[in-house]
């Protein structure tokens, strides 16, 4: 019975300050959820520019070296 003696005086004593601290968490926590969301559709757009991009320079790449490939090739004739 003393534990929840103990309790309610805390709470007396520090209900205010226990009560702002539990909002700061909260309203920190909402803000975080909010920024992770915000994050990811960004990096997700992102990343669906990018790809394209990166697999189309790829395929340049490999278009330009087998042209020069074969120009190397007419070359040494």
């Amino acid at each position: 019975m003393d534990t929840v003696a103990d309790l309610i005086l805390l709470l007396k004593q520090y209900g205010p300050l226990i009560l702002v601290v539990a909002f700061f968490l909260w309203q920190g926590w909402l803000r975080e959820t909010r920024m992770d969301k915000r994050i990811t559709e960004l990096e997700d757009g992102q990343r669906n520019v990018l790809m394209p991009l990166v697999e189309r320079c790829a395929d340049v790449i490999a278009q330009n070296t087998m042209m020069m490939e074969r120009l190397e090739k007419v070359l040494e004739q």
